[in-house]
């Protein structure tokens, strides 16, 4: 288990809290009051935090350790050396900032009121500016402004977020700086106020809303990732009376469920397949690295989608109920047996019955507990239990995770 040791502030702990975050790793974030820190110190090499374990070590140096998981978790490159030295350029000026910002802003610093005075007009006035000016710079250079380096996240921004989270904390620091940062940097302000909404969920800022029916349908592989994921959200249940009624509302981009929105974040999303893959994306949940392992996520939720949308055309197609019950039987007879005998040999056959695909879960787990509930363990599809008896790896598999999950 990671741990990540450090105050319970942002700080210099915050650019790896936030990395740690975005790589979906499992971490504890232990945090203490500063009047608790001698309990922890004399544990500590350099008797300073941050400091994180892993595997039985000790990492210390807030940007030690930042190059360590940059490296570690792909947010560092390991031959481009310009890249390598743009990054490490914003990596130096956040540390450079932070450490003019910090002693000031800290009640317990060295500064007495005059001086601190002092300092804070310095700052504002005149090296402020100057590391401002930087930052916009390189932010219109670069080929993206959505990062500071390039067209993904580095450990730069990293660097960046965590320092304006720390100017967040205090309210005259936030003021100070928020009016001065929208007027004169725009570009520096865009990016900060964007970025920081990826961590909305962190902050416990987010106010996601899943919509769907009372049931769980094309929904529930979302619900069972996201609480499995530990990511609050709200799940809203719509009777099929108020949908017509919301349907034209303009709420809802393709007027159709399910749909995720979070007006914290900016994000409205639609299409099950579509949020599960930037769920899968986001936690580490689809393995995009790998093209063969993503193709076979991907064939797991793919063929538990086809089941589903075959089992909605008999039950909701605009025909005649003896064309439904034709559809059905000609299903039931022929392709529902090939896609679950499919699944039980892919089940067989990988490294791990406890999961589809690898060791580990993957969207293609979630997708196919959710299939199960929607579809497979329905009363009013129990054609499937004669099939499921036929492929024991399946049936054991898909009864021991719908009581995990």
């Amino acid at each position: 288990m990671l741990k990540l040791y450090y105050f319970d502030i942002p700080g210099k702990a915050e650019a790896i809290r936030l990395l740690l975050t975005h790589a979906g790793m499992n971490f504890e974030d232990v945090r203490f009051q500063f009047a608790d820190w001698p309990k922890y110190k004399e544990k500590f090499e350099l008797k300073q935090v941050p400091v994180l374990e892993m595997d039985g070590r000790q990492y210390c140096q807030s940007i030690a350790i930042l190059e360590f998981l940059g490296l570690k978790y792909g947010y560092l490159p390991k031959k481009d050396f310009t890249k390598i030295s743009k990054i490490m350029f914003v990596v130096s000026l956040a540390e450079d900032i932070f450490n003019k910002v910090f002693p000031i802003m800290w009640p317990g610093s060295f500064y007495d009121p005059e001086s601190r005075e002092e300092a804070l007009k310095n700052l504002l006035d005149q090296s402020g500016p100057i590391y401002m000016k930087a930052i916009e710079k390189r932010l219109k250079d670069n080929s993206s402004q959505k990062f500071i380096v390039g067209k993904k996240y580095t450990i730069a921004d990293f660097a960046l977020i965590g320092l304006y989270r720390t100017l967040q904390i205090d309210q005259e620091w936030n003021k100070a700086f928020a009016d001065r940062i929208k007027s004169k940097y725009p570009l520096a302000h865009a990016y900060a106020e964007t970025r920081i909404r990826d961590y909305n969920p962190l902050y416990k800022k987010c106010d996601t809303r899943l919509y769907y029916f009372d049931m769980p349908g094309r929904a529930e592989m979302i619900r069972i990732t996201l609480k499995h994921l530990g990511q609050p959200y709200t799940d809203v249940r719509i009777k099929p009376e108020d949908w017509k009624k919301e349907k034209t509302s303009g709420n809802f981009e393709l007027q159709q469920l399910p749909a995720v929105k979070c007006d914290a974040c900016a994000v409205s999303l639609c299409q099950t397949d579509a949020i599960m893959h930037r769920i899968g994306a986001r936690f580490q949940l689809l393995p995009l690295k790998k093209p063969e392992k993503t193709y076979k996520v991907l064939w797991w939720c793919n063929t538990g989608k086809d089941v589903m949308d075959e089992c909605y055309k008999f039950s909701y197609a605009p025909v005649s109920e003896d064309k439904k019950k034709e559809m059905r039987t000609r299903f039931f007879e022929n392709a529902a047996p090939v896609f679950l005998q499919a699944m039980e040999e892919r089940l067989k056959g990988n490294k791990s019955q406890d999961y589809v695909v690898g060791r580990k879960y993957t969207i293609g787990d979630f997708y196919l507990v959710g299939v199960y509930r929607a579809i497979l363990k329905d009363p009013n599809y129990s054609e499937f239990n004669a099939i499921l008896e036929k492929c024991p790896t399946l049936k054991a598999y898909l009864e021991k995770k719908d009581k995990e999950l």
